[in-house]
């Protein structure tokens, strides 16, 4: 989304404003733009082509490992990382477009189920820290993965994000 953004106002408020001679600018500009496009595409498939290296190369290193003398001292650490990549490599890739979908129908029923609680004193006891300690983390995971741009008032204060997203400790389950 914010790359389309930089990628529109690249083309509608930069470009209208170069100097007609300046062709370099123009050029440079026309690569940036173009990069962003690339990007915008790929982005949604990066993860896929991970995986997918993954069990290629995976792959591959069973097939050169196969052709080595038993011996060979480069076999172990041949296997060893093989066998590395394929503890952490998942079997498939799931669909993002379903896995977007589930999640955002899953959202729509919390906050129906929240809604519903209505007046209900218990059940307002119960699930008021509930949705506070959530709102609390997601906004946390949202005001680090955004703090780049410059916008937060205490950049400082925040973990990267990549702590929150691959820590099991953060991440109900």
């Amino acid at each position: 989304m914010r790359l389309a953004a930089v990628q529109k106002a690249l083309e509608d408020i930069v470009a209208p404003v170069l100097p007609p001679d300046a062709d370099f600018a123009r050029e440079q500009l026309a690569l940036i733009v173009r990069s962003l496009a690339l990007v915008r595409k790929q982005i949604p498939q990066e993860y896929a082509f991970h995986v997918h290296d993954a069990h290629a190369f995976s792959a591959f290193g069973s097939e050169v490992a196969a052709c080595l003398p038993d011996a060979h001292p480069a076999r172990g650490e041949l296997a060893q990382a093989i066998e590395d990549v394929r503890a952490i490599a998942p079997p498939v890739v799931p669909d993002r477009t379903a896995l977007e979908q589930a999640v955002r129908a899953l959202r729509g029923a919390i906050e129906t189920a929240v809604q519903q609680v209505g007046e209900d004193a218990a059940t307002l006891r119960a699930i008021g820290p509930v949705v506070l300690e959530h709102t609390r983390r997601q906004t946390l995971l949202e005001r680090a993965w955004v703090a780049d741009t410059g916008f937060d008032r205490d950049p400082a204060s925040l973990p990267l994000p990549e702590t929150i997203l691959y820590s099991a400790g953060e991440t109900p389950r």
